[in-house]
């Protein structure tokens, strides 16, 4: 179970926050193809293992469904966790 769970983990991803960020800024993360970001850029987290390809989020990903709160990350963890699927039935 411990292995499903660090397989199928959180990926944060980002969109520019539209602030000024220096590398030296702790509340502020470097996020590759866009630069430094906060939190305000956070625009969903994924499954890493299903919605990531390459370390950047697959466009089947982001065409075929929404994430949502109190969803589980990919179906895999839905099954795992009985909570309902990363998708809007």
């Amino acid at each position: 179970m411990q292995g499903l769970k660090s397989l199928h983990a959180p990926y944060d991803i980002y969109i520019e926050c539209g602030h000024q960020h220096s590398e030296q800024d702790t509340q502020a993360r470097y996020v590759e193809g866009i630069g430094m970001v906060c939190d305000k850029g956070l625009v969903m987290i994924v499954c890493e293992h299903c919605c990531t390809s390459d370390h950047a989020q697959a466009t089947v990903c982001s065409d075929e469904h929404d994430h949502e709160p109190d969803r589980a990350l990919c179906p895999t963890m839905a099954l795992v966790t009985g909570l309902d699927p990363p998708w809007k039935p």
